[in-house]
C-alpha cells in the first residue's frame, strides 16, 4: 500500500539515504559518477533546515521509497530575496527499485498541494537534461519548460521547469 505524509527532520538520514541511492543510479545511466552518502545527508539536512522547508515522503509497505523537499523560492537562483507565491520543489526521489510505479508523481503531487495549502500560487524545480524520465513525470502533472537552463555544481546541463498551483 502506498502512502503519503509530511516528514521531517527525524526523516533525514533514511530519505538522504533514499536520495543518494536514487541519484547514484541516475547519475550512473549518464555516465556521472555519484554523490557521497555524507553529501547527501548534509544536502537533506541543509534543505530541511530552511525556514518553510517541507518534506514530502512516500511509503511503500510502510518503508520511505519517494520523497520530494519544497523551499520557498528566492532570486537570482538561490541567493536573493524570497519571491513571494513561488515554491521551489528539490531533491524528487524515488528508490530506483521502484521506478516506474508512480512513487515520483505521488510525492510530487502531495508536494503541489501540500505548498498550495502554505499559500503558494506558482512552483518551480530543476532537473538534468538527461534525466529524460524525471521529464516525462514532470510534463504529465502539468509542469512546463520555462526555456531557461544553467548547469548544476556538478557541471551537469539542467533546466527549468515551472507550473501553477
Amino acid at each position: 500500500m502506498l502512502t503519503t505524509r509530511v516528514g521531517g527532520p527525524l526523516d533525514a538520514p533514511v530519505v538522504a539515504r533514499l536520495w543518494a541511492a536514487a541519484d547514484a543510479a541516475r547519475r550512473a545511466a549518464a555516465g556521472a559518477g555519484p554523490h557521497t552518502e555524507a553529501t547527501a545527508e548534509a544536502r537533506t539536512l541543509r534543505m530541511l533546515a530552511g525556514t518553510g522547508s517541507l518534506l514530502v515522503v512516500a511509503e511503500a509497505e510502510g518503508e520511505p521509497a519517494a520523497m520530494t523537499v519544497v523551499v520557498q523560492a528566492l532570486a537570482r537562483d538561490g541567493a536573493g530575496d524570497p519571491i513571494p507565491g513561488l515554491a521551489h520543489v528539490t531533491m524528487v526521489a524515488v528508490d530506483p527499485s521502484r521506478w516506474g510505479l508512480g512513487l515520483g508523481a505521488a510525492v510530487v503531487t502531495r508536494a503541489q498541494a501540500e505548498a498550495r495549502g502554505l499559500g503558494y500560487t506558482q512552483a518551480q524545480l530543476w532537473t538534468q537534461q538527461s534525466n529524460a524520465r524525471a521529464d516525462r513525470l514532470y510534463r504529465r502533472l502539468g509542469w512546463t519548460l520555462s526555456g531557461r537552463t544553467n548547469t548544476d555544481e556538478h557541471g551537469e546541463p539542467i533546466r527549468h521547469y515551472v507550473r501553477a498551483l
